[in-house]
Order: structure tokens, then sequence, then C-alpha cells
């Protein structure tokens, strides 16, 4: 399952926002030298829906190396396959080299400062890309770059004019389509105080040229960006990130969604127009600051904020079901004693699960199709007399806690299910849940009881039953897309629910993906460590305290080795195309060509993983990791953390650690 709040088609929108990092993170492989970084945001458009930058390349790419993944992917035992995703990034980025006729070996050299990009929404027409490097000190390197550039666009069949306005030469490129019926392109750069600016767009270019003598009126103006990059500023301190970026993400999904061709446009339901008619334009930007190597001691250093203020007027703070967001910053989200040592990751939050459960049901309507779709289905849980015959709201909603637990880790052999998960909700009322919960197992043909150390489980086997005839659509009501190749049944929850188990007991709701897995948690017999005790957790769990000190209403820790290896190992075994782990979706996604992005065709392995090294080798390059949400007045703040694995030891017992922390607070 995958959640599509951008659009029908989610991937054309994170994935052309990522490529926008992949294009800046492929320079790390070549030293540039250090020179003055540039404000680009002061040529951007104010209508840039996206814009990544990076203040000051030379620190960037020497932060890169000292970082361990830096180090991985420099080892000799990675060379093929790093090889190997170079140039799946290169083919994934080629629509830059299609719009500007830049690719990112041109921008090796010529680089001598901050690189800007930007994706400019365009009203009534197709989203522009804009483009800056600071080519100070890169004179003869310049003449190079805009003489293969000229070869290059030749060789496409462009046409070149050149028109000069007020002493500077505006020089234009229009491209020729390359098939029947494909687009044909302009490109326009020119190079002004030793800026090299470029575009897509006649318009653009001309607007940033101007934009040279009225600074006030580029993307730096705009009170969304200032608001969301100055708080992020306000919480890093001294510290100059290596990276920063912003993004309006539902301008961002209009401006990418111009793009697409009439055909992908065509079909299925605009979950964009949902969202947005649903109050989640609330979320008015997000951006952040990114440091690589920080100290001997933060391999990853990112803070966050997303922007959404009260709206006026609104008594609820927002409308519709955006009001459902309402996360408790809490004193203290304690690790309970129950959650195993032994895991790949742990995630907590509050969440006010009254007011989730409200104003939800606006929102399953607009997905459903039709008004009362929600209430129609509680009224079948309470009214069915094959059903459960539960009243939703007063017999569980009513008595859920505000504490949601979500724990993940995995079984061997390495499989494209291996990957277990556990969702332990806290309650208030016990002994009503499992009265409830019974309810609602003995209605379920495929649902049976065991007891375990005194405990009931219930244990939820593959449904027999052909669904197919059901009136409501259920994928339009997945959290999560299934995996490309699978059944509609195998979407997230579907194939977990093969041996998924679920349990009351002790205060909580537990939910497991697999059955083994759950007990293993509940055993009172198994001698077992908690999390608590486990260094790194510990370890990670001062340093994220430092951080963010005060209440929070979520936080997160990853053993990113542990996270990693399902999906490290099936790319070794040819076998990424049928991941069902949640990062090996996610890659699946990013890595899938557009022409393969039709549901049920099972993408062919793009990259070939026989020649890693096994996954023992490289474990110690990733480190643990922790993250950090506190819920305030205008919105969300996060901060998250990688720690590096080298000598965990010799920080914790030194203060280099503790000066670490301090100089990046």
């Amino acid at each position: 399952m995958q959640i599509e709040i951008l659009g029908r088609r989610p991937l054309r929108i994170f994935p052309n926002l990522a490529l926008l990092v992949a294009l800046l993170s492929t320079m790390l492989l070549s030293p540039m030298r250090l020179l003055a970084a540039v404000p680009s945001d002061q040529l951007m458009s104010p209508q840039s829906r996206g814009f990544i930058s990076v203040p000051n390349i030379e620190s960037l790419i020497a932060h890169w190396h000292e970082t361990q993944l830096g180090q991985l992917v420099q080892d000799e035992s990675m060379r093929p396959f790093v090889e190997d995703v170079r140039k799946q990034i290169e083919r994934k980025i080629s629509g830059v080299r299609d719009k500007l006729g830049i690719s990112v070996e041109d921008l090796r050299d010529v680089a001598g400062g901050e690189i800007g990009i930007a994706m400019v929404e365009v009203e009534n027409g197709r989203a522009a890309v804009a483009l800056t490097v600071d080519t100070t000190d890169r004179h003869r390197e310049l003449e190079g770059f805009l003489a293969k550039l000229d070869r290059d666009l030749t060789k496409r069949g462009a046409t070149k004019t050149t028109d000069n306005y007020e002493g500077t030469t505006l020089t234009t490129y229009d491209i020729p389509a390359k098939k029947e019926n494909g687009i044909a392109r302009q490109t326009v750069h020119f190079v002004k105080d030793n800026i090299f600016c470029a575009s897509d767009s006649a318009i653009e270019a001309n607007e940033m040229l101007n934009r040279f003598k009225d600074k006030s009126a580029g993307l730096a103006e705009v009170v969304t960006y200032q608001q969301t990059l100055q708080r992020c500023q306000k919480e890093a301190g001294d510290i100059v990130p290596d990276a920063q970026w912003f993004a309006d993400p539902f301008g961002y999904a209009r401006a990418v969604r111009s793009l697409e061709s009439a055909d992908a446009k065509r079909g299925g339901k605009d979950y964009v127009k949902i969202l947005q008619e649903q109050g989640f334009d609330a979320v008015q930007s997000l951006g952040g600051f990114v440091n690589l190597s920080v100290g001997s001691s933060f391999e990853l250093l990112h803070r966050t904020a997303v922007y959404a203020p009260a709206i006026p007027g609104e008594p609820d703070k927002y409308r519709l079901a955006m009001r459902m967001m309402k996360f408790p910053n809490q004193e203290s989200l304690e690790t309970h004693d129950w959650i195993p040592r032994k895991l790949a990751s742990y995630r907590t939050f509050s969440i006010d699960m009254d007011n989730a459960f409200q104003f939800f049901g606006t929102l399953f309507d607009a997905i459903a199709g039709y008004e009362e779709a929600f209430a129609g289905v509680l009224e079948g849980l309470e009214r069915d007399p094959y059903g459960p015959q539960v009243d939703v709201q007063k017999d569980f909603i009513a008595h859920l806690g505000d504490r949601v637990v979500l724990v993940t880790d995995y079984e061997l052999p390495i499989t494209p299910k291996c990957e277990r998960f556990m969702i332990v909700v806290e309650l208030s009322n016990e002994q009503a849940i499992a009265k409830t919960v019974e309810k609602f197992m003995k209605s379920d043909p495929n649902a049976s009881s065991t007891e375990f150390e005194n405990k009931i489980i219930w244990e939820i086997h593959e449904p027999e039953a052909d669904l197919s005839g059901m009136d409501l659509d259920l994928n339009d009501l997945d959290l999560l897309e299934p995996t490309e190749g699978a059944s509609q049944d195998d979407a997230f929850g579907a194939s977990a629910l093969t041996s998924s188990a679920v349990c009351v007991t002790d205060g909580h709701l537990f939910i497991s993906s697999h059955a083994e897995f759950l007990r293993k948690v509940l055993s009172k017999q198994e001698e077992k460590n908690d999390l608590n005790d486990a260094g790194d957790f510990r370890e990670v769990e001062s340093v994220m305290n430092h951080l963010m000190p005060g209440p929070v209403a979520a936080k997160f820790f990853v053993r990113t080795d542990e996270a990693y290896r399902p999906t490290y190992d099936l790319l070794r075994q040819g076998k990424m195309p049928e991941a069902e782990t949640l990062f090996g979706r996610l890659l699946n996604r990013l890595m899938t060509p557009e022409e393969s992005e039709d549901e049920g065709i099972l993408r062919e392995q793009k990259i070939d993983g026989h020649q890693l090294p096994e996954f023992d080798m490289v474990r110690r390059y990733f480190g643990p990791a922790g993250t950090l949400v506190r819920t305030d007045a205008d919105g969300w703040f996060i901060v998250g953390a990688t720690l590096t694995k080298i000598a965990p030891q010799a920080r914790a017992s030194s203060t280099q650690l503790s000066s670490d922390v301090n100089s990046v607070r």
C-alpha cells in the first residue's frame, strides 16, 4: 500500500524532487575548489515550488567524503555497484539535459560556489526549471562549458539566437522535438556578475535577469519561504548548512503535473484536489537544513520545518479532514519495558484518537466518491447481522489512549516478505477493547484464538473468500499501494495478514504482521533485555534530547544497518522488484521506469547487485539514527541525526559527543 497524498501518480512528484537532490549529490564524486556562495534564492522566482541549493559546494564535498557512507561508496568492493547506480541516477535526471542541454558532468568544473535549482510554476502553462551556478574564478572553465553547450545543442538541431539586454547577452536555443508529437524545447542562458543562469523558459530567464536589479522580487521575499528557513536557522544557530531546501507541496504537485502528458493526466482520482479540498493545503511549505559529518559524532544532521499556520476564523485551527492532524506534545514519551532490544526500528507518537476519528469521515467520503460513505461503513459494522455489531465510536475509539508505537524487524532468511512490524496502541479501558476485539474476530471466518502465557491471541489467516464483488473499491481507501507484481490482496496488511495476530493485554492493543513476532514480544519466559538496555539506543536518546529538549509529539529510533539489510540482501539476490519492505518499495518506486508504472507489472531490476559484498562487510558503515518531532503553533518542527559507528565507546567515555552536540545546538 502507498499513501497517495499528492496525486494519482505520486512518483511523478517525489522522484522529481528527489532527482533535484540526486543531481547535486552526484557531484559529490569529484572535488571542487572553494569559492564564495551566492544567494540564489534572490534570483529565483517567487513562484518557485521546489528549490534546493548548496551554499558551499566545496564544504559539502569534503563533508561527504568524511562520512562513513561516503567512505563506503569509495570502497573498491562497491565500485561496480556504485557505477551502476550512478548510471541509473543520470538516466533519471536526463530531463535536466533535455530541458537545459546541461549535464551533471558539465557542472562539475564550471561551478565555483553555490548551485541552485528551482521548479517554477507557470499559470496555465508548463512549469519551468531554473538553474543558477556561481562561476567565480572559473572563467576559463566557463568558456569551455559554453562552447560545449553550443556544440551539444547544435547537434540536437537547435537554432541559436542572441539578444543584448543592458549589456548582458541572452543566448536562446530553440530545440526541435526528438520525435513526432514530441515536445519542442527552448533553453535560455546568460552570465551576469559571475553567475550562470539558465531556464527552459524565456520569460523566466528574463525575470531572473531583472532580479539582479530588484532582489526584493525573488523567492527570498516569499513569506512561506522566510518562515520555513528562518525557523531552521533559529534552531541551527551558527552552524551553516551543507544544503538547504524548500517546497510548496501542493504547488510542486501542480508544477510537476503540468509536465505530464495528456494520457498520464487522464483517469483515476485527483488526490491532490481531494486533499486540497479537505484542508490539507494548510501545509503551506516545507523546508530544511542538511549537514554532513558534523564533528566526529554525526554522519547526518537535518532540521525540517513544516509551516502550517492556523486558518483565520476557523475554531478548530484547520478545516475538514486536516483537523485530524492533532499530535499533542508530551513531557515524556517513555520507552516501555516490553519493547524488545533486538529490532530494526522503533517509532512512537502521540495523537488525539477521538479527534482523528471525528474528522476522518469527510476524507473517507471524498476518496470513496460519494457522501455518507464512512457513515455507511460504520452503520454496517453496527447493524449487519453477520458483522461484529460494534458501535466503533462508543465501543472502540472511546477507549483508546493517545499513544501509538510502531516496531519493525525482520526474520531470516531474507525474503521479499521477511520484514515484520507491530503496531501497539495505548488503551484507557483494556476490558472494553478486549470485548470489542473479540466481537470483530468472531465475525471473521479467518480468525481463530489461541492462549499464550495466559493471554488470548487472535490469529488472522489468509482469507480465502473472493472479495472482487464488493461494491466499494477498497483499493481507493488503502493507505499504501500494493507492490508491483503483487495481487490486490497483497496490499500492506493483506500479505501481512497471512499470519497476523492481535492481542489485548497490559493496557495495550497489539497488532502484529507475524504471530511469532507477537509471541516473542509478549513472552515472559524468554530471557531478554528491553530496548532501554541497549547502548546505541541510550546514546541516540541522549543526543536527541539535547538537540531538541522539552516536550515532543514523536520520537523515532532506527538501526540503519538492520533497517537496510533486507533491501540490501534483496538487491544482491536480484529480487528487489518483489520487495515488500517499506524501504524496498520506496526504492522500487524511485527506480521504476515510467513505462513500467502500470499496476500489476513486475519491473525488471535495473541495478545489478550480484557483485555487492556480504552485508556483514558493510554493516559498519551504517550507524544508529534518531528523530524528534515537535508540534508548534504554526506547524511542526523535526530534528534528526545519524551517528557514526566509529568508536562509540570512546565517544561515550569522553567529552567528544557532548562537545559535538553542543556545537550544533
